[in-house]
């Protein structure tokens, strides 16, 4: 049996090697299991396997002494009609990679429980047929973001609900301009993506793909970016507010460390509320640059994030641990206490060089009404220095945060609007979305021997065609979203209310 060669997880080692591998998995963790009881298993031959003992856990189905590695294989669900045209109350899933399958069926209730664990870990198909597009929320240039609502029916109870979720797509025409590369991405993404159980986390739920697109269904976040937000509320905050958001992103990242994964990425569009107007209820998203830690410094992509944002032993090349996830975060802590970019110049050059030597002014900080120990803690995720640098579990025991149970009595602050004008400025590099759809948008040549001639590497627009589509909105005079030519309220945009950002372009770390 052969699948059909379009797919772009045909060439994962576990899609064209043998399905069943003889022994137990030995990185499983003790982490919740569900048992295959009530339920028979068919081979592909379709005859029935007889076990004792099955169940799956995390990306493994184990039956016996063998197991199936679940992840990226292909799912399907369906059902048999009785000869009355009455639905049987008997389901099936089919699980399957290039050379064999397997068959699970039994009654609907057992099946819809092992369904729900195994659609986190596999890939299925009929996007269209599970979910309905209403509107979309942002575009990059590999993926677009949708707000998505599922209708889910019960066919015995005659009864259904409505779920609404953000579908990220991706574009697999474009991914296979070049292929290898932007596929082990997609892998590595989604792969990191099965092991986020945080609430502080984006959490992806299932992915989908057919001839054209790859579906992956995360969570809906109700609320807007943390700058957007902090802006709708008059731009004033306290002391107290910042405190609880440090804390429970210092909490998601510390939950992310210890799945051995760098995100390499934060920054304020990727710092989201899950519900409007509750700023406690933080989510850290987009893990398009994360990959897992290599104390050797071998990643897909070596030198990445935004400028402004990242750590300088990254930009300086040199090898980098879980403190460059501090530093970002520093800096966005830096921008809540003071109101001003950790790293601020008249170009992407003057940007890009004091970032990478590290070069903050403090003095900002003597100059905002917020207490010591809160100078104190943004100062020491800020040090130039990896081995100086305050780590996660020592930032959460810090005594400015271990106040997060105190009622802080202190001034209100606020982050000042510093609108750019986009017209004739050829530094200006767009950011476009605060959904996690886009790794370097315009990105920044990286080579260490031509850093005095920084030039852009359109994969998206080009600024004219920005300035255009500017110009078509005013003329239209309406703010509302044109689905069917996908253009987007972008002006309206986080990145648009503080200086810059500059995505670095990624670097291979592979011939």
């Amino acid at each position: 049996m052969r699948q059909n060669s379009d797919s772009c997880f045909s060439f994962c080692s576990n899609r064209c090697n043998s399905l069943w591998i003889n022994g137990y998995p030995t990185h499983m963790k003790n982490s919740q299991s569900i048992s295959l009881h009530n339920v028979s298993l068919k081979n592909s031959q379709r005859k029935i396997i007889k076990f004792q003992n099955a169940i799956i856990q995390e990306k493994y189905l184990v039956v016996d002494d063998r197991y199936i590695n679940l992840e990226n294989l292909q799912l399907k669900r369906y059902n048999v009609k009785k000869a009355e045209g009455q639905i049987s109350n008997i389901q099936y899933l089919n699980i399957s990679n290039n050379l064999d399958s397997l068959e699970i069926f039994g009654p609907e209730l057992q099946i819809d429980q092992i369904y729900n664990y195994l659609k986190l870990y596999t890939i299925q198909q009929q996007f269209e047929d599970n979910y309905q597009i209403i509107k979309i929320l942002g575009k990059g240039s590999f993926a677009k973001v949708y707000k998505v609502k599922k209708i889910q029916v019960n066919l015995q109870l005659q009864d259904k609900q409505e779920y609404t979720y953000a579908s990220k797509v991706f574009n697999k025409i474009k991914l296979r301009q070049n292929q290898e590369e932007n596929e082990l991405s997609l892998w590595k993404e989604i792969e990191i993506m099965r092991l986020m159980k945080n609430k502080h986390i984006i959490k992806l739920f299932e992915v989908f793909e057919d001839e054209k697109k790859i579906y992956l269904l995360l969570d809906f976040l109700q609320g807007r970016d943390l700058l957007s937000h902090i802006y709708n509320n008059n731009n004033v905050y306290d002391e107290t507010l910042v405190l609880k958001l440090m804390h429970n992103v210092l909490n998601g990242l510390s939950y992310i460390h210890s799945q051995n994964i760098i995100h390499r990425d934060i920054k304020p569009e990727n710092l989201i509320l899950k519900q409007k107007n509750n700023i406690e209820d933080i989510i850290l998203a987009d893990f398009g640059l994360a990959d897992f830690y290599n104390p050797n410094g071998d990643y897909l992509f070596k030198r990445c994030g935004s400028i402004g944002y990242i750590a300088p032993e990254m930009l300086n090349n040199e090898k980098y641990d879980y403190k460059v996830d501090v530093y970002s975060l520093g800096t966005v802590f830096f921008l809540l206490l003071t109101g001003q970019q950790a790293f601020e110049g008249q170009s992407s050059q003057e940007i890009f060089t004091k970032n990478q030597k590290g070069k903050v002014d403090f003095k900002l900080l003597d100059q905002t009404n917020i207490s010591q120990a809160a100078k104190d803690l943004c100062m020491k995720m800020l040090k130039q220095n990896p081995l100086e640098r305050i780590s996660i579990d020592e930032a959460l025991n810090h005594p400015w945060l271990q106040r997060r149970k105190q009622n802080l009595q202190v001034d209100s602050f606020k982050i000042i609007k510093k609108p750019t004008i986009v017209r004739g400025l050829k530094d200006i590099i767009r950011c476009n979305t605060p959904l996690w759809i886009n790794k370097s948008l315009k990105s920044i040549t990286d080579s260490s021997d031509n850093l005095d001639y920084l030039t852009f590497n359109v994969r998206d627009q080009t600024i004219q065609d920005f300035i255009d589509e500017e110009v078509q909105i005013q003329q239209r005079g309406s703010n509302n979203y044109d689905l069917e030519d996908d253009t987007i309220e972008e002006d309206k945009m986080p990145s648009y209310n503080v200086n810059r950002h500059f995505p670095l372009v990624k670097q291979k770390s592979f011939p």
